[in-house]
């Protein structure tokens, strides 16, 4: 079962407004042969063509996603031990880098990540 998979099965959805997020808290026993430890933190940005045609503007949300969870990771604000998938709906095209920033950090303190 590859990552992907077990976060969808196992994982819950953490939303609010344009951007949400899927959130599983490693536990090692549950898949061995994965090799996953409580140290590790795995984050990554699912935009789909449902969000917007253009390619585009999809990976310029996929950038600025990416961005604004660089420098939390570089300040040390998130814990360990998880695996996370933003998910954006159709609605943050257009949003700026501030508002998918302020997005970010919400869906962070409503799973408890931050630090």
């Amino acid at each position: 079962m590859k990552d992907w998979e077990i976060l969808m099965k196992e994982g819950r959805f953490v939303g609010g407004g344009y951007l949400g997020a899927k959130i599983w808290k490693i536990e090692p026993d549950k898949y061995p042969r994965r090799g996953y430890s409580v140290e590790d933190l795995k984050i990554g940005f699912a935009v789909g063509s449902k969000v917007h045609k253009s390619a585009v503007k999809r990976n310029k949300i996929k950038r600025q996603l990416r961005e604004v969870v660089r420098l939390l990771l570089k300040e040390k604000k998130l814990k360990n031990g998880y695996i996370v998938a933003f998910l954006p709906n159709a609605s943050i095209v257009g949003k700026t880098y501030e508002d998918i920033k302020r997005a970010v950090l919400i869906i962070f303190k409503k799973s408890r990540l931050l630090i």
